[in-house]
């Protein structure tokens, strides 16, 4: 991310342009490969990993989209470019120890993720995923709950202090 040198503070606006003209260079043959893979609903049993899975897949691809086509005119808050800064180094940490070497997946990820935490302001995971068994992530009043949060939360790399998700 080019903005990562800076040492100021960057409004919401800036990260946008950037974040999309970086979703712009992501490689089409790997963009094509995302998006082929869209085959309307969620064909996996509820509760299983692949269900997961392709809750997130569905989600980061239609996050992906709207970041490509949001406009500023709703937004201008300033952004912390030291917590930026973490949080790029975090989520490149995590991706590094679940996707070595796929550079486009890292950047994908990354994209959106960043777009997420410091724009949307929408969880990093899909409400509608499930966290266990019998539990989601769910939303209620505009608020999102996380039931792993508590838990992951502590751990030494851990994203969740960035997700707007709230604890239950």
């Amino acid at each position: 991310m080019c903005i990562i040198g800076r040492e100021f503070h960057i409004n919401s606006c800036e990260l946008l342009f950037l974040l999309q003209k970086e979703a712009s260079n992501l490689s089409s043959g790997y963009l094509a490969t995302v998006n082929e893979k869209e085959t309307g609903g969620i064909q996996s049993p509820r509760v299983s990993l692949q269900y997961n899975i392709e809750c997130l897949a569905r989600y980061n691809r239609k996050k992906f989209s709207e970041l490509k086509e949001r406009d500023c005119s709703e937004i201008s808050e300033e952004i912390d470019i030291g917590k930026l800064k973490e949080f790029s180094f975090r989520i490149n940490k995590y991706m590094d120890g679940y996707a070595p070497n796929q550079r486009d997946l890292k950047e994908y990820i990354r994209i959106i993720s960043t777009y997420l935490t410091f724009i949307a302001k929408e969880p990093l995971h899909p409400p509608g995923m499930y966290v266990n068994e019998n539990q989601t992530i769910f939303e209620n009043g505009g608020v999102y709950y996380c039931p792993a949060k508590s838990k992951h939360i502590l751990e030494e790399m851990s994203l969740c202090k960035y997700c707007v998700c709230r604890a239950i």
